[in-house]
């Protein structure tokens, strides 16, 4: 068996799962797990079509990469709830205010993913196995490390002022570095560096805090609720802070990864 056959059987088996859950719940885990899933095997098949350019990744991923869009709206309603009934400097009467207008948001948005959804097959997804693909284990072995520093090239890239979306494409690649990683656990010769695994778990959760942030307010200043503008403020604040942590600790992964 190919040495990311296992990996892939057990992608596909948790995302059916976890779609089986959210077609009739709009369970926060459940939803997660799949959006997190389906860009584990994003990370995977666009790996294989830089090996074999032929496959249609695309096409392959689109009935999934459709649900993964379509119950984000519901996702990010769920993290703006989540933000907002954190917010200590909130005035009590404007977090319930908030809290009360994201429920409903969520509400809305689930119904209108579900109504999206039954236009589509109930059956589960399917993708085409390692071996269908035709590509070798040796073939992976090998576009292996150019796959991964080709990756890193782009990510460490911190020269002049990085705006906001140039901050997002970074996030989503070190996420996909990060992915294809975790991919190889099964492939020979292969060892997680737990020092850098730990160094990019911290960026993650600094960028991952980060978009939440931008999403959020983008949620919020949509909702038009006069308590908003307050949240909006606490919330610019931190999303500012964690640039800046995330800046200094790029650089520090980058650094590490120079003197190895």
């Amino acid at each position: 068996m190919n040495c990311l056959e296992r990996y892939r059987n057990r992608l596909v088996r948790e995302v059916n799962r976890d779609l089986r859950t959210i077609r009739e719940l709009a369970d926060e885990e459940a939803i997660h797990d799949f959006r997190v899933g389906v860009k584990r095997l994003t990370a995977l098949y666009y790996f294989l079509a830089e090996i074999d350019p032929e496959l249609r990744v695309r096409r392959t991923l689109k009935p999934a990469r459709r649900i993964f869009k379509l119950v984000g709206i519901t996702r990010d309603a769920q993290i703006a709830l989540q933000l907002v009934d954190s917010l200590d400097e909130l005035a009590p009467a404007d977090a319930a205010a908030l809290s009360r207008a994201l429920q409903a948001r969520i509400r809305s948005d689930y119904r209108a993913f579900r109504a999206r959804l039954a236009d589509w097959p109930s059956g589960p997804l399917r993708l085409p196995t390692i071996r269908a693909t035709g590509i070798s284990e040796a073939a992976i072995l090998r576009h292996k490390p150019v796959s991964l520093a080709a990756l890193l090239r782009e990510v460490f890239v911190l020269e002049g002022r990085i705006t906001s979306e140039q901050w997002h494409k970074k996030r989503i690649l070190l996420k996909r570095y990060r992915h294809k990683l975790d991919a190889f656990a099964f492939c020979p010769g292969h060892l997680q560096d737990e020092a850098e695994l730990k160094q990019i778990r911290l960026l993650e959760q600094l960028l991952g805090d980060w978009h939440d942030r931008v999403t959020t307010i983008e949620l919020l200043r949509a909702l038009h609720e006069p308590a908003s503008e307050s949240a909006i403020r606490i919330l610019g604040r931190q999303q500012n802070a964690l640039l800046g942590a995330a800046r200094i600790y790029l650089r520090k992964y980058r650094d590490w990864h120079a003197a190895r």
